[in-house]
């Protein structure tokens, strides 16, 4: 295997030329191997659904030597270096690119705030899969560095990373290079029958995944907590008499209001989203436990001034009694889906961060089988030649 690297520099300027002119000759696939390391993760903005990352991007692919010297001088070509393997002997050109920005990233809140979000960043070519096939390179790993990351406060990051091959039906890239493209590959053949082969082609696309946990201590505390104990508070009225109605509704109503609010300041740290994530799930529940319990207190005080004149002489203990049912059935209730709550988070959203904990130890195992076959190669020092490639 040839191993042929140099400086972006070199290639940028013959990049196209050479691109142009080597897919014109060959009718054969090019492999692309691509690797993506994140070399930092900054902020985590799930209110704008946005993330800021640095990765580094290296890109490798086959090529003949006698295609690739004609697009470059005598003083580049001086400054490649290239060593020849016995393995499959071919010279493979390597890009490198390092990419700085903030990405948008569709985050899925379902779980909030137990929720593992993906970081992916995608790679893709301007050539249609038939021409260019980006896939993973089986040499080098892709990976995370977790060292630097600035959000540990707020996110855990995962050690391993996803990689994943997939391809995009025809869609306009940089404003009609592709009609350029089909008008060289296929002559003066007609338009029409150029646009119909567009749409039966893809486009290949190479995407890299990272995953960072919510550190939903805070949540749990400050979110489930506060609204389990608001709730919790509303099975003390009924130590007020049940003929006292008025008192009932008054605190049950405080305490709905209180709710709401509470659940509205919860809110604000989320984007406008179109369903309901787990947290806004348990407090439309215990909402709905609010009202019912104050409807249930109204009742129960319209029946005892329907049924009984004289609140002070006659005796009410059959509606007391019935009341005291209810308590105990509706704190029955409500003890049982907080148990049924918890064992859904421990099956569910917490399954699935023992499951990403578990891949992280797969892949530093995987890790280290590859630098022990590095290892091997540096010491044997023989499965590579220096060459020369000058003509």
């Amino acid at each position: 295997m040839f191993v042929f690297s140099s400086a972006l520099a070199v290639f940028q300027k013959t990049t196209e030329e050479f691109s142009h002119q080597f897919l014109s000759v060959s009718s054969k696939t090019i492999k692309v191997y691509v690797h993506l390391v994140f070399l930092r993760i900054g902020e985590i903005d799930t209110l704008n659904e946005k993330y800021q990352a640095q990765a580094s991007i290296e890109s490798r692919w086959s090529v003949e030597l006698e295609n690739l010297l004609p697009n470059l001088s005598s003083d580049e070509q001086q400054r490649l270096i290239a060593t020849i393997s016995r393995t499959d002997n071919k010279i493979y050109i390597c890009e490198h690119r390092n990419i700085k920005g903030s990405f948008w990233e569709k985050l899925e809140l379902y779980h909030f705030p137990s929720d593992v979000q993906e970081l992916s960043i995608s790679v893709g070519s301007m050539l249609y899969d038939d021409k260019v096939l980006l896939i993973v390179d089986p040499y080098y790993l892709s990976g995370i560095n977790r060292e630097v990351f600035i959000d540990q406060q707020e996110w855990s990051l995962f050690e391993h990373v996803d990689t994943k091959q997939r391809y995009l039906k025809e869609f306009l890239f940089q404003g009609g290079v592709e009609e350029y493209n089909d008008e060289d590959d296929y002559g003066n053949t007609d338009n029409n029958n150029n646009n119909n082969n567009n749409k039966d082609r893809n486009r290949s696309i190479f995407t890299v995944t990272c995953y960072a946990a919510r550190q939903s201590n805070y949540f749990y505390w400050n979110g489930y907590c506060m609204i389990f104990l608001i709730t919790s508070v509303s099975f003390c009225i009924f130590t007020i008499p049940p003929n006292l109605s008025a008192n009932r509704l008054q605190i049950s109503c405080t305490l709905l209001l209180t709710s709401i609010t509470f659940r509205w300041t919860v809110n604000r740290s989320l984007p406008t989203i179109s369903y309901l994530t787990s947290m806004d799930k348990y407090a439309i529940m215990c909402l709905f436990i609010l009202v019912i319990l104050s409807i249930w207190h109204a009742i129960i005080g319209g029946l005892i001034f329907r049924y009984t004149s004289d609140f002070h002489k006659t005796s009410i203990t059959c509606f007391i009694n019935f009341d005291r049912y209810v308590l105990y059935v509706s704190l029955i209730i409500y003890i049982l889906i907080h148990g049924m709550l918890l064992i859904w988070l421990f099956c569910v959203p917490l399954k699935h961060r023992r499951q990403l904990k578990q891949k992280d130890i797969q892949y530093r195992q995987l890790l280290s089988k590859k630098c022990q076959l590095s290892k091997k190669k540096l010491e044997n020092n023989s499965d590579y030649i220096s060459i020369s490639i000058q003509i």
